[in-house]
This record gives C-alpha cells, structure tokens and sequence, in this order.
C-alpha cells in the first residue's frame, strides 16, 4: 500500500512538469549539410555558458545532426560543438525564450578558432569571414561578460574595414565579440532575414595587459538556409521545411533597450549626412547626447555610447526617435573611443550652442550634419 501510495504522489508531481514541457527540435548545419556527431547544449544563463557549468544536452537522433530537447518554459543559450572541436555554434538570438507544444530550432556550425595572443599594443583585432571571404562593411561591437543579452552597441562599436578587420583599444578584462551585417546599412534594431551575424568560438576572450589579441568571427544568414549551404550541400529539410518554419522561432522579435522609441513623448528627426564637397557619406554613427544637463559641448562625451543612435544609409540618409529634450547631434565613423586621425566627424551646428531641440511628437526633417576627415 504505501509503494502504491509514493507511485501516486511521484505521478501527481511529474505528470505536470512533463506536459509543460517545450518540445524544441533542430538541427545542426555546416555550410556542407548535417554536422553528425554533434553535442548541442542550452543553458539557463550567460554565466552557466560562459563557464560551461549546467547544461542541458540535447538528445540526438538518428538522422545526422538532428536533435531534440524537452525543456520547461524559460530563456535559454543555445550553443553546439562537434565531436572534434573543429566546429562551434552560438544562435544569434540567444537568449532564447522556450514556451509553447513546440519549437524548431536550426544552428549554424561555424570554425572554431582559438583567440591569437601575444606580448604587443593592447587590446583585440581580427577580421569578420562569411564563407571564406572577409566581409567589407558591418559593424563589430564587444561587450562585458555581464552585458547580457549582448544585443545593441555594447561597451564598443567600430566599422568593419575594407579588408575585413576591426581593432578595439581595450582595459583587462573578459569580453564577448559579435559582429552584424544589415543589408539596410542600419545600425540599430533586429537583425532582419538575410543579414550576418557573426561570433567567434574564442568569447569570452581575455585580454592581459600588453597583449594583442586576435580572433576570427564567422557568419551566417538569419533565416536563410538556402543561402548558407554551399551549393552541393546535402539539404536535409525535404518536405518539411514548410511546416518546421512554422514552428520555428523565425517570427521572434528582438526588443534592443533604449532604441525603439514610440509615443507622444517622442520626437522623430531625419536627414543626411555629407561630406565638405556635399555628396552623401553612407555606414556614419549618429549619436544624440543629452544636452540639457551641458550647456556647452565637450569632446570627451564623444569616448560615451549614447542610448540614442542610428546610422546614415548608403545615400547619407538617417532616422532617429529622441525624447523630448536638447541634444548635440554627432557623426562619426567609430563608436566608443576618442575621434582618431583619418575618421569622418561632425558636429550638429544648428545653433549657437551647437544643439537642437525636440518637442514630443515633432517630426523634424532637413536636418543636415557635415563631416570631415580629421586631420593628423
């Protein structure tokens, strides 16, 4: 009797937690198909992925590369390594949030390249690849170990070069890279289908002092697979493609803080950037900066992310939603350090003190900033 008595109770406390699980299925892709023997783990936090403490494997199953999961409602990073270490695989919208009968989810396996240290100027370099070729335009932005969900400018943003690299003057410390490709050459809000992003299995990377450090980011299309597989690669999606997207995450929105802003207590500006010959300079960050509590303007709140940014298309266009207040206005070609010799730089000269006011629910529109070079 009380055997039969304990199979009762563990029934009443199990069954619900089983039939609140999220059945999340998936698959690990290389650009050549199905990556087989793969662990693919998901993690309650940042912290637990970082340290690779706590995870929650993956069953696989018999089709190479396929896998699946039970897991309760709640937010998780999902990451995946083959059996070799030779490939890693980080999802772009991590953290994830879980819930519902079921998800699917694809990851996308990339080279897993260490970081390249060694005694020289300080700080972390290296170039942005998307299937073998180094991408020329997009922007790198590095972040804390505690910035989760590492999304928006983080502690620094540069321009990805015309050869592919980036450098980021940086203290001691443990710090994630990412990198992103907008098709529309804006710089903020959710990554759209199609545009890269990019991560490195090196993050975190340490930076010591007097080390250089050097890593490669690899990138991959969201919800593109056909984009991403070479073209003899082995396409394991068949006939269920259409209904696998249906209840995939591909519909998942990205809320960055501080950027989407809407409402009555809201101003919108718009208008273009160019140089001192007037054509237009397209990939500039425009940053707004609070000046009601600055009567004059500084430099140094240049070396400070504004909460408040966009950037200019390939016409020199840009769009920014503001809160009600005054602002200094400034463009530039990097984010987060001081303005170096050879980077475009503008500052809004729209009045005497250099900054412009906004009403909530104003649309202002012909603003112009006009950038230069700086010289040595």
């Amino acid at each position: 009797m009380f055997i039969q008595n304990l199979i009762v109770l563990i029934l009443i406390f199990c069954l619900p937690s089983i039939s609140t699980a999220t059945a999340v299925d998936g698959i690990v892709l290389s650009h050549n198909g199905p990556v087989s023997d793969v662990r693919v783990m998901a993690y309650h936090s940042a912290m637990d992925m970082i340290k690779g403490q706590a995870a929650v494997i993956a069953r696989q199953t018999k089709k190479p590369g396929e896998y699946h999961f039970d897991l309760p409602a709640g937010k998780y990073f999902f990451t995946a390594r083959d059996s070799k270490n030779q490939l890693y695989a980080y999802h772009g919208r991590n953290p994830i949030e879980i819930h519902g009968p079921r998800q699917w989810l694809p990851l996308f396996a990339l080279p897993a390249r260490p970081a390249r240290c060694k005694a020289g100027f300080q700080g972390l370099g290296g170039q942005v690849i998307y299937k073998g070729k180094v991408l020329r335009q997009g922007s790198v932005s590095v972040y804390n170990t505690g910035d989760v969900p590492y999304r928006g400018m983080g502690v620094l943003t540069n321009t990805i070069g015309h050869d592919g690299r980036f450098w980021f003057n940086l203290e001691p410390g443990q710090y994630m890279l990412f990198a992103r490709q907008r098709h529309d050459s804006s710089t903020m809000g959710p990554l759209k289908r199609g545009d890269l992003f990019c991560f490195s299995a090196a993050s975190p990377i340490t930076i010591k002092p007097a080390a250089d450090c050097q890593v490669d980011l690899y990138c991959y299309p969201r919800d593109d697979i056909d984009s991403f597989l070479n073209a003899k690669a082995l396409d394991p999606r068949a006939g269920h493609e259409r209904q696998r997207r249906r209840d995939s995450l591909e519909a998942t929105t990205v809320t960055i803080p501080g950027h989407q802003v809407k409402g009555r207590d809201f101003a919108i500006i718009a208008g273009r950037i160019t140089n001192l010959a007037n054509l237009p300079v397209g990939g500039l960050f425009i940053s707004a900066y609070s000046a009601d509590d600055q009567r004059l303007f500084e430099m140094y709140i240049v070396r400070f992310k504004s909460k408040y940014m966009t950037r200019s298309n390939n016409q020199g266009l840009f769009r920014l939603e503001l809160p009600a207040g005054s602002y200094y206005l400034v463009a530039r070609q990097h984010m987060g350090e001081a303005p170096v010799s050879g980077e475009y730089y503008g500052l809004y000269e729209g009045d005497s003190n250099h900054s412009i006011k906004v009403k909530g629910g104003e649309f202002l529109t012909g603003i112009q900033l006009k950038v230069s070079h700086i010289m040595p």
